[in-house]
């Protein structure tokens, strides 16, 4: 506190321990409950889009979200060229939406034009969502596994109803 106050700076210690295990890391970040939602953008005239449990409120002013895209995730090349994309945040209602975009094997069933707008000239939105967040890729950071992704809101649009959650690697819903 000391040397704060008398206006001078110490470099941090160096770490004197490894990084954690990896397996041991996603065991411990699976017990920190997140909502669920889905990512979604254009790939030339294919909807693509990928689930998500890293959406973070980044600013108000402007309005600006953050989340994170594995990049060995199938949707990962489109996001990287995309200039603008939607987020929709699921209700409890919607776990079998979740279930269908958390899973490489159904990428054929994702985006039916029954459940999704699928207008050109705007990122594909989830009809049914909690909360939909469009707007303008600003920013793109490596960071090892995964690119940070930074979208400046354009529009948002909600409705009343609980959310998806997903905690313990497992589809949860939250109630009142």
């Amino acid at each position: 506190m000391r040397h704060i106050e008398a206006g001078l700076r110490r470099d941090p210690p160096a770490p004197v321990t490894s990084p954690a295990d990896a397996a041991a890391f996603r065991d411990a970040m699976s017990k920190l409950a997140g909502g669920v939602s889905i990512v979604a953008c254009w790939d030339g005239d294919t909807p693509k889009g990928l689930l998500i449990s890293s959406l973070i409120a980044l600013s108000t002013e402007p309005p600006r979200v953050l989340f994170c895209v594995r990049k060995e995730a199938s949707s990962h090349a489109a996001m990287a060229m995309a200039s603008t994309c939607s987020i929709t945040i699921l209700s409890e209602d919607d776990q079998q939406e979740a279930e269908r975009f958390s899973a490489t094997s159904r990428t054929s069933e994702r985006f039916s034009a029954a459940k999704w707008n699928l207008s050109t000239d705007a990122p594909p939105t989830y009809r049914n969502a909690l909360v939909t967040l469009s707007g303008d890729i600003s920013q793109r950071h490596d960071t090892g596994t995964h690119t940070v992704v930074i979208l400046t809101v354009t529009k948002s649009v909600r409705r009343s109803a609980a959310p998806l959650v997903y905690y313990d690697r497992a589809f949860r819903g939250l109630r009142d």
